[in-house]
């Protein structure tokens, strides 16, 4: 499958909610999950950060941040991870049964655990580069 994810930042902050259910249950992670039939992963990550967050942002703001081949939780993906900057904004938890709550975190200070796909983009990130994988 192929996920889509995208990490908010404002200034030096990222945004991250505590997942409840599903993979990952009880990690920390951004806005994000699956592309739909046809849909382009710009799109599927306005639509993902609008539904989990309530945040409205466009397209033309998001950044490529990296590729993963994830294995992880008993599934295989392909994850598109993009970074998208805000000014102003409050984040709402929109799917309770699924998210605990939204924070900002330092990315020197981040939460633990944390889901997968975004520890290996972080990972990436921290590279310089734009492809990761499990180990």
């Amino acid at each position: 499958m192929v996920g889509v994810g995208v990490m908010i930042r404002r200034g030096p902050l990222i945004l991250l909610g505590k997942r409840l259910s599903g993979p990952g249950a009880g990690c920390y992670g951004w806005a994000g999950g699956h592309l739909e039939f046809g849909e382009i992963p710009e799109a599927c990550a306005v639509r993902e950060v609008a539904e989990e967050t309530g945040l409205a942002i466009t397209q033309e703001m998001l950044v490529p941040l990296c590729v993963s081949n994830t294995t992880a939780y008993g599934s295989h993906y392909i994850d598109i991870e993009f970074r998208c900057e805000i000014l102003d904004g409050q984040p709402r938890v929109m799917e309770p049964e699924k998210l605990e709550s939204w924070d900002w975190y330092p990315l020197d200070a981040l939460p633990a655990p944390m889901f997968e796909a975004a520890a290996m983009a972080l990972k990436a990130m921290a590279r310089g580069d734009w492809w990761t994988t499990s180990d």
